[in-house]
């Protein structure tokens, strides 16, 4: 009897303990805990930064949404008390930056700016690749028409949905000298309508005490609204929200950080090099985070299958207890993955394996971009000019714009074709106007696209090539 009274205190301290640490977990990764460690902020070490050291700057912004509605939602911009002038700039999307983490105290020592969401609701997760996606687009068209910002030095650093929306940024946009995404969702049609799909049958058909995915369970229902505005399994628009569709649109340096534990955002829609057939026997048997093989179009590629192979490095590491440490690795590609090892998935892992601490140091990757600045950084890559004349012309799959509501709100078609306008014209402050043409219609050159829809482009280009 005293045997079985034991086994019953321990069994409810184990649930408890257990229990208060997926809570905890799952308010990290919603951008609600006490540290958000989704959003590339690690533990803050040493000494604070000292009051009066950063000037906050509350900003409104005001966008189209899908549905014709006009929104708005705000930003806030930090800087350093002390810096005076235009100022390079750390965006991180979608999560609100935490002011007492290590790595927003190291940008502002560093003398940089940070900008974010001013706060961050759990509903915002549903609308990630939709009008969240617009929100943050809008963010940071504002935020380079902002006194005191250096448009030649802007980085974007977000992570799990925040690394959605930098990837998205910097495939949608010119103007990044950098961008860092970890533990990205890159698949949008894998992550929320397969693999979602699956880790909450799992829990459905478990017995009443018995919850295998408890982080996974908590967060789904958050996003499984993104599925509801795609007609249907083979929508064209799966791929022109998913990351991993869109990789030699990348015109910058990014660097994605991944690890194969990660349960969330199976790393699989970055690379299927590394990724682990099972997992670590916490699940049922035939459980795998491996995608499949036979999705609509390209949705069963990896981010790495469609990248342009000239313009990728990608590299694995494995580190001793599963601490990550040290500056991130990167290369002298557009586009540098880094697989951090540290085995296989479980159900009590979130966006690593279960033990996995610590996380790369990016500020010699940023110092080294930021002091190249956007005129040794940007390519103009072929895909990324097509993507460009697409939103000028009103067509974006990604940004669908707007005509008569207000033509002064991002969203509006008069605002992108101002917005593409600006980015070329940054490019041409680094470049020739000739090389920028040859380029451009080198691109429409050599698209697949049918005969129309290259005159299209062209006289898209020649209208905005005479406003340069």
């Amino acid at each position: 009897m005293k045997n079985l009274k034991k086994a019953i205190i321990y069994t409810l301290l184990f649930t408890l303990v257990f229990a208060y640490s997926a809570v905890y977990t799952t308010l990290d990764i919603l951008g609600l805990g006490g540290k958000n460690v989704f959003t590339l902020q690690g533990d803050s070490k040493g000494a604070p930064l000292g009051e009066g050291a950063v000037k906050k700057q509350v900003i409104n912004i005001k966008y189209i949404t899908g549905s014709r509605k006009i929104d708005s939602r705000e930003i806030v911009l930090y800087r350093p008390a002390g810096e005076h002038g235009d100022i390079p700039l750390i965006y991180i999307p979608h999560y609100a930056a935490e002011e007492k983490s290590e790595d927003f105290k190291l940008y502002i020592q560093n003398g940089w700016a940070v900008a974010s969401p001013h706060r961050f609701e759990s509903k915002y997760n549903a609308q990630l690749a939709g009008d969240g996606l617009v929100f943050n687009n809008a963010a940071l068209y504002t935020l380079r028409h902002t006194a005191g910002i250096d448009k030649q030095r802007i980085a974007v650093a977000g992570s799990s949905a925040g690394g959605y929306t930098a990837l998205m940024l910097s495939e949608l946009q010119m103007g990044a000298a950098a961008c860092i995404a970890n533990a990205p969702i890159a698949n949008v049609y894998f992550n929320f309508h397969v693999h979602f799909a699956k880790c909450d049958s799992i829990n459905a058909n478990s017995a009443f005490f018995d919850f295998p995915l408890p982080v996974q369970g908590m967060i789904s229902k958050l996003f499984r609204p993104i599925n509801d505005q795609f007609k249907n399994e083979n929508d064209p628009l799966w791929e022109a929200l998913s990351p991993a569709s869109m990789p030699r649109a990348l015109s910058s340096p990014t660097v994605i950080n991944h690890n194969t534990g990660d349960i969330l955002v199976p790393a699989d829609q970055i690379t299927k090099r590394y990724s682990y057939k099972g997992n670590d026997g916490t699940l049922p048997k035939d459980f795998s985070a491996e995608m499949g093989r036979r999705y609509p179009g390209t949705l069963s590629l990896s981010l790495e299958e469609q990248a342009d192979p000239d313009e990728l490095s990608l590299r694995k590491y494995r580190f001793a207890l599963n601490r990550v440490f040290g500056a991130m690795p990167y290369s002298g590609k557009l586009l540098t993955i880094n697989i951090i090892d540290d085995g296989p998935v479980s159900a009590k892992g979130s966006h690593s394996a279960p033990g996995t601490t610590g996380n790369f140091n990016t500020i010699p990757f940023l110092k080294h971009m930021f002091a190249r600045t956007l005129k040794q950084t940007e390519k103009p890559m072929p895909e990324k000019l097509l993507l460009l004349l697409e939103r000028y012309q009103g067509k974006s799959r990604q940004l669908p714009a707007h005509i008569g509501l207000d033509d002064a709100l991002y969203g509006s078609l008069a605002v992108y074709k101002k917005e593409i306008i600006d980015q070329l014209a940054l490019y041409r402050e680094n470049h020739s106007l000739g090389e920028i043409d040859a380029a451009m219609k080198a691109a429409i050159g050599k698209s697949q696209n049918e005969s129309r829809v290259k005159a299209a482009y062209l006289a898209a280009w020649e209208e905005v090539k005479n406003k340069l």
